[in-house]
């Protein structure tokens, strides 16, 4: 493999990106390096074309505000807008072309020194033409809007068109990366050199970009029930009762998308599974078990202790396929945090003051509606409504209603597109909302990344360390919770056999004076006195790593670590009283080896986590 081909094969493993974000880089980039490289080799060539390298370098100036106005019309989903900029554009960088494309700057070419310098700057100046025309304006027909839903369906043929576009604009910046690849490098000035390996990352950041999206978007038609109906279970973890990838599963919801069009097709509670079972749903992972028990397969409730949310899908579907039946596609995780997130985009969701239906009986449960908007959402459905019904099956029935409103808001298509697509990408980035594909090709397009909830396989792109909260008091008071988190490393200085550290401060928040007040669906204290929360902290080490010791509040502790998920991890139980603080620290041993950033996770709390990350010597 050359030495341009492997950087271009490393590149392509980066993280990818949002399509549309990244217009922002390869337009803008182009531009300003043409700007210096064509006024520097001009001075090489004399006057005449010198003036010339003038006049292209006018035209790309008075291009160069208008890629960021093209960029930021697009992501508006004002096409009409994008369009007549992306002209205005082609019609500048189309005069830079020219300027350095014909007979006579060709012919130079053959000039000793001065001739790859002029190849350099013309092909730079077409590759930056070509990707305005072929890349940039296709993009300007893409909309946001074709991909959310229109009185509860997505136009199919809407998004077959977008394929077109896409196609071409990766086809665009592959035939970019060639052109860019056939100039040699070695005889060119360092001006002329540095530009154009800026414009070659621009095109190989691209690369890995635009064959994915046009992947992604090759495949929703089938995700969206164009050839069969896709069946999605989604999960509501309740952050107030932790978990370790976010909280108890009391609610699910199976959505069905069929020819585009979404609905309900079933509703569930905690209640409706076959829970306290003497034995496990279903085969656990032995790691899985000896680190959290068989619990994890006999309560739907402790379905999600893992932090890798595979293994909790595998025992989610078990459950399922037991209770109903019903065939399982994919699974979704979401919490009432990442719900926060959504209203932000759409606006308020309203809970009819309606009859509701529970075991066949009509229950008026509410006297007046309930408006959900982005501020009370936290607050309402994990707190709030224990204090309003003190029942399950109330509690429940208001969960279902809520899910159903926001739902119904969700598909009408009133969400700003963008707005939509921010809020989820926010929820994404939190680890509020994972997704476990239905097929081969979906799982590689999503591979490790937060979406999929999976923990890396390797340290390679980045060390991850990780922290993980199991209420086990059997309440709703991790509502009140604070944590803290911090890691170091010494990856860099002792990279034979180093450290990491692991810490997590947990603090009870309520106070003395309010714990003999909570209501008995948030403290029923039935294991532990009314307001204290029992909670175990679940340290994982990076890949490869072995636990060493581990310290609660600065005193050693003996406790015995395990591996999971390729990782040393330990288990300890802390319990803290109404305003007490806890800080335990983990410390893991790694293998020596490569060690990408230092990166910390934990569960999705209510409350925000501060995290600290050190990492001495690593620059």
């Amino acid at each position: 493999m050359t030495t341009r081909a492997a950087e271009r094969a490393r590149r392509a493993d980066r993280p990818r990106r949002p399509l549309l974000r990244s217009f922002r880089l390869w337009v803008p980039v182009g531009i300003v390096l043409l700007l210096i490289v064509i006024a520097v080799v001009g001075l090489l060539v004399g006057n005449r074309l010198y003036d010339r390298a003038m006049a292209a370098k006018d035209s790309l100036e008075q291009a160069l505000p208008l890629a960021s106005t093209a960029k930021d019309q697009i992501l508006a989903g004002d096409s009409e807008g994008a369009s007549a900029t992306a002209a205005t554009l082609s019609a500048l960088t189309a005069d830079a072309r020219k300027q350095t494309d014909d007979e006579m700057w060709k012919n130079l070419e053959w000039v000793p020194f001065v001739g790859p310098n002029l190849h350099a700057v013309r092909t730079a100046a077409v590759v930056t033409d070509d990707l305005v025309n072929d890349a940039l304006t296709p993009a300007t027909s893409l909309s946001l809007k074709a991909l959310t839903p229109v009185d509860g369906a997505i136009n199919l043929a809407a998004i077959t068109d977008m394929q077109a576009a896409v196609t071409q604009a990766a086809d665009a910046v592959e035939k970019a990366a060639t052109d860019l690849d056939s100039v040699d490098r070695d005889a060119l000035i360092p001006q002329v050199g540095g530009a154009l390996t800026q414009l070659t990352d621009a095109v190989d950041e691209m690369q890995p970009l635009l064959g994915p999206a046009k992947d992604i978007i090759g495949i929703l038609p089938t995700a969206l029930g164009a050839e069969a109906p896709r069946n999605y279970l989604m999960v509501f973890q309740n952050n107030a009762e932790s978990r370790g990838t976010g909280g108890n599963p009391a609610a699910i919801v199976m959505i069905t998308a069929d020819q585009g069009r979404i609905s309900i097709t079933q509703q569930a509670s905690s209640a409706d599974f076959a829970n306290g079972r003497p034995e496990p749903v279903t085969a656990l992972n032995p790691e899985l078990e000896a680190l959290y028990g068989d619990k994890v397969g006999r309560w739907i409730s402790d379905t999600t202790m893992s932090p890798d949310f595979s293994e909790s899908v595998e025992v989610i579907r078990a459950y399922w396929a037991e209770a109903f039946g019903t065939p399982v596609d994919a699974v979704v995780s979401f919490d009432p945090v990442a719900l926060s997130y959504l209203l932000q985009a759409t606006g308020p969701a309203v809970i009819p003051a309606e009859p509701f239906e529970i075991d066949g009986e009509t229950v008026q449960l509410l006297d007046e509606p309930i408006t959900l908007t982005s501020e009370n959402a936290v607050p309402l459905l994990l707190n709030e409504v224990y204090w309003m019904f003190p029942e399950g099956y109330q509690q429940d029935a208001v969960f279902a209603a809520a899910a159903r409103s926001i739902f119904d808001i969700i598909t009408s298509g009133s969400a700003d597109p963008k707005a939509l697509v921010d809020s989820l990408a926010h929820a994404v980035d939190e680890n509020r909302l994972l997704y476990s594909p239905a097929t081969e090709a979906e799982a590689a397009l999503v591979g490790e990344s937060k979406l999929s909830g999976r923990l890396p396989s390797t340290n390679e792109e980045r060390t991850l360390v990780g922290v993980y909260v199991n209420d086990f008091t059997q309440s709703k008071l991790d509502y009140y919770m604070q944590l803290d988190v911090a890691a170091s490393s010494t990856q860099c200085t002792a990279p034979d056999s180093p450290t990491f550290t692991t810490t997590a401060t947990l603090t009870n928040t309520v106070t003395p004076e309010q714990a003999p007040e909570l209501p008995r669906p948030i403290a029923p204290g039935n294991y532990f006195t009314k307001g204290t929360v029992a909670t175990y902290l679940v340290f994982y080490g990076p890949v490869g790593s072995t636990f060493t010791g581990a310290t609660v509040d600065g005193q050693p502790v003996e406790v015995g670590g395990v591996q999971h998920l390729g990782r040393g991890a330990v288990k300890i139980a802390v319990e803290n009283l109404p305003a007490q603080t806890h800080t335990v620290e983990a410390t893991f041993t790694g293998a020596a080896g490569e060690y990408g950033p230092l990166d910390i996770q934990h569960t999705p709390m209510v409350r925000t986590v501060s995290e600290q990350l050190t990492a001495e010597g690593c620059g």
